[in-house]
């Protein structure tokens, strides 16, 4: 083989390796771009709650920590939370200003901003949009809607309401049914001759309140590290994950059953009650009840062909004089991934689309 030809066998390979490197960088750069997927390993991963985020209460199951503080690392994203003097994941809001009307938020982990930083948040997007209000955001992770009726008739400020905003979820319904969420007993509502009775009080403390969650993160072995090094690659963590969801909805498929299983109903008509006595509260004090639907994410990743849950909770509004939207299709026209790959929850740009949403809808359709 003479010298010339070999050169060029040299520079084909080469050019070929760095066509290759130059496309792989790109396309790592666009997944980081379009979908961000950062790898956490299980020992980096911390779900801390009990003393550092939540902690008993015995009316409502458990509250956030006043001036709570953590750093929140789970399966997408690493962030840094903390909660006001009252608790709540929001603002420090000032009791000497009482010239602007209020915009209450109820909720849970959504709106409590969970796996987004606090500038992320939905809620903290619409303060900007809408200046002319002071927004209270009264969410905590894992409360239903009965949770989120007796935080509001806990919440006690002179300020006039401007309006009251739930943002319902679709566990919302099951939470409602339970006297167990997140692990944790809570208050439960139950229907006597028609009329909401509340049940559970106190609410038993479990063993778990008795102890602070370990928020330190163990070292890695080298096996680890090696693994965290490999998957740091957003692409190559991408293809992991979406193989990973792959064969548990596959698995789902072939162990699927053809008969009808029996399955948990929830009573819808308590969610029902729930909603009215939250609807009586609110125009006791002179305001009014806006419904927020947060859809599942098997509607937006089409997952399914299930029914949306928002046809039933739609028809109890109405029933009621209730107003609400569903923020479904803003959701589905995003360009961008508004559903983290892992979980249920909105990421930063999930919120965006929802602050974009409500900011027209209040703007236009609520706010006098």
């Amino acid at each position: 083989m003479n010298r010339q030809r070999l050169r060029r066998i040299v520079q084909n390979i080469t050019l070929l390796f760095g066509s290759l490197i130059f496309s792989l960088i790109v396309i790592e750069i666009g997944f980081r771009v379009l979908d961000p997927t950062p790898f956490f390993s299980d020992s980096e991963i911390n779900n801390t709650e009990h003393g550092n985020l939540s902690v008993y209460d015995d009316a409502l199951g458990w509250k956030g920590v006043p001036n709570g503080e953590a750093e929140f690392v789970t399966r997408n994203n690493r962030v840094w939370l903390s909660h006001n003097r009252h608790g709540f994941r929001d603002i420090e809001h000032d009791p000497r200003s009482d010239e602007k009307p209020a915009i209450v938020f109820l909720g849970d982990s959504f709106t409590w901003g969970y796996e987004v930083e606090f500038d992320e948040m939905f809620v903290n997007r619409l303060r900007d949009r809408l200046p002319r209000y002071e927004i209270f955001n009264l969410a905590h992770r894992g409360y239903g809607t009965d949770q989120a009726l007796l935080t509001f008739n806990r919440w006690d400020n002179r300020r006039p309401l401007g309006l009251v905003v739930l943002m319902f979820s679709e566990n919302d319904v099951w939470d409602n049914n339970s006297a167990f969420s997140s692990d944790k007993p809570k208050p439960k509502y139950q229907l006597h001759n028609n009329k909401l009775i509340l049940t559970g009080l106190p609410v038993p403390k479990d063993e778990s309140w008795m102890r602070a969650s370990d928020v330190e993160a163990t070292p890695d072995s080298w096996k680890v590290t090696f693994k965290h090094l490999f998957y740091s690659s957003h692409f190559i963590n991408n293809m992991r994950i979406r193989y990973k969801l792959f064969r548990e909805r596959r698995h789902l498929d072939l162990t699927q059953d053809n008969t009808k299983q029996q399955e948990f109903t929830p009573d819808y008509m308590l969610t029902s009650r729930i909603l009215e006595e939250l609807r009586n509260e609110v125009m006791r004090r002179g305001s009014r009840l806006v419904v927020v639907f947060i859809p599942s994410k098997r509607e937006i990743d089409e997952l399914d062909d299930s029914v949306p849950y928002q046809t039933i909770i739609a028809g109890f509004c109405e029933n009621l004089g209730v107003e609400y939207v569903d923020l479904a299709p803003d959701l589905k026209k995003a360009f961008f991934r508004t559903y983290y790959r892992q979980g249920m929850h909105w990421n930063a740009h999930g919120h965006k689309v929802a602050a974009e949403a409500l900011s027209d809808y209040l703007e236009k359709e609520v706010i006098p």
